[in-house]
């Protein structure tokens, strides 16, 4: 199905592909039920089933078919490039006014993971300019969107964009190893505001309250290879202060797979068992309601089936241990699944994992977030196991993580490389167009877990030190209270390292950075 030629252009007619009409049914049926669609007022059609208007299509190293109703085969050969099917407006520029993003609705048929990139274009534009782009890696064998915010590339904001002339849209298959092929349902404008007027009417948001309250991430602690290799031991005193200062909780990130045997039956060291035991004890003893994960097994994330079984058998130990345990002591399961761990191999570990836990923590909280890094894009290929109960599910919170711009949060990052170095200097004001982006974000996290009906929380967010202080505090506050105001629970990373809301070298607190937090 791959067309040879560099490009080829028409007018789109609805015509019989030759896929067959079961997987035509099959495939027009996970876009266009309920469940998918989440119809609401607010939305434009501008390709696919329902547009108002006909578009040109120019493909380049790809070949475009379509099937009934509208929907598009988009198939393309192994490629390091970015072979993609434009979309051009026939009558010309169309003003999306009180839009805020696009999104286009994919299935994925295959046997392995897509990386599929939106970009809506003005006239004349190129690259950054006059464009806004966003990707989603869609998992095999799943649905899902790709939305693209206007005013945003690749995750940094502030992109200039006018939506009242809007051209042109792209789809494009990024780099792909093999000969792929996605189904292409629609393309929609998208106004949020909209949705999240209908979502906070809804009776799941009006019973939420923001999980965790307001906490801290212990970080670069007990998950660096070793403690005190990242950063400062953790002392009680940290501790105190953390509760004086009127935290509800703190995030415990544990790098367990460093300290336990790599043959079977995967022992863990019982000193540092001991250790992580004195902060969850310490911290409960402060009134604080404690999170302990599994974090930095890049061993997993690397080779997840050869990992599998040492993973499971981690899990056995770690509930053992803290077996009776007040309620507020919480697992999260894993944080970031990432790299050959994708969504779909996430998943089917998700489930292996969750009855392990349960066999000795039957109505303990279980925090669980989506593949690649727990991304907001990547809530939507989370798939619970379908065999939980209603009462199963009410003792899981997701959870995703938020370091948005990019540019803006991580500048001068070390581990970044040169790149990082950059983008020193950038600022974040708190304009309307920086406070809209983030805004949009949260409600798409807010959108998944009113859809789901799974409380969520925010995790991790946090600005690297070489940002200015005043942009830090300002945008770490923003974050902050748009996420309470959302019912969402707040973690920020982190308490004394390279994000530290404190100075363990002044011995005191940054208070613009704490207070923030603390909306205070």
């Amino acid at each position: 199905m791959f067309c040879p030629s560099p490009s080829v252009t028409g007018r789109l007619s609805f015509v019989r592909s030759s896929f067959s009409s079961a997987l035509a049914a099959l495939v027009l049926g996970l876009f266009w039920s309920p469940s998918v669609l989440h119809a609401v007022d607010g939305q434009r059609v501008l390709v696919g089933k329902g547009a108002a208007s006909e578009v040109q299509v120019t493909t380049d190293s790809a070949n475009l078919e379509s099937l009934d109703q509208g929907a598009w085969t988009l198939s393309v050969a192994a490629s390091g490039g970015y072979p993609n099917a434009q979309f051009r407006l026939s009558q010309g520029p169309i003003s999306l006014d009180g839009f805020d993003a696009m999104e286009a609705e994919v299935f994925n048929p295959g046997d392995h993971p897509v990386k599929v990139v939106l970009t809506v274009r003005n006239p004349n534009s190129r690259g950054r300019d006059g464009s806004s782009a966003a990707a989603a890696t869609v998992p095999a064998k799943s649905s899902g969107v790709v939305r693209t915010a206007f005013g945003s590339w690749h995750g940094q904001t502030d992109i200039p964009f006018d939506q009242s002339r809007i051209e042109s849209l792209s789809v494009v298959i990024e780099k792909p190893k093999q000969a792929t092929s996605i189904v292409l349902s629609r393309i929609r404008a998208v106004n949020e505001s909209a949705l999240l007027e209908q979502l906070n009417k809804s009776d799941f948001f009006q019973q939420q309250e923001p999980f965790f309250g307001r906490g801290v991430n212990i970080g670069n602690t007990l998950e660096a290879p070793n403690e005190g290799e990242w950063g400062p031991r953790l002392e009680a005193k940290h501790l105190d202060l953390i509760q004086k200062a009127g935290f509800d909780s703190i995030r415990v990130p544990v790098r367990w797979s460093t300290h336990a045997k790599t043959r079977r039956p995967y022992t863990i060291d019982p000193e540092f068992m001991r250790r992580v035991r004195w902060v969850v004890d310490e911290g409960l003893k402060r009134e604080l309601k404690v999170m302990i994960n599994i974090h930095h097994y890049e061993a997993l994330y690397q080779s997840p089936e050869q990992q599998e079984e040492r993973f499971l058998a981690l899990w056995k130990q770690i509930a053992d241990e803290f077996a009776g345990m007040p309620d507020e002591l919480v697992f999260e399961v894993l944080n970031e699944p990432h790299d050959n761990l994708d969504a779909g191999k996430w998943n089917d570990l998700l489930a292996k994992t969750l009855p392990v836990i349960r066999e000795k923590h039957p109505d303990r909280t279980i925090v669980v977030g989506p593949a690649n890094f727990n991304n907001i894009a990547a809530l939507q290929f989370l798939k619970l196991p379908s065999d939980l109960t209603a009462e199963d599910r009410k003792k899981l919170v997701a959870t995703f993580h938020y370091y948005s711009p990019f540019q803006f949060t991580h500048q001068g990052a070390n581990w970044l490389g040169a790149e990082s170095k950059a983008w020193l200097g950038t600022t974040w004001s708190g304009t309307e167009e920086q406070k809209k982006a983030v805004r949009n974000d949260l409600d798409r996290a807010l959108r998944w877990s009113v859809e789901n009906e799974i409380p969520i929380y925010l995790g991790e967010f946090g600005a690297y030190q070489t940002a200015d202080s005043e942009s830090r505090a300002t945008w770490t506050r923003f974050v902050a209270e748009e996420a309470i105001q959302r019912r969402m629970g707040i973690a920020y990373w982190e308490f004394y390292s390279g994000f530290g809301m404190y100075d363990p070298v002044q011995n005191e607190w940054r208070a613009d950075l704490r207070d923030a937090v603390l909306g205070k």
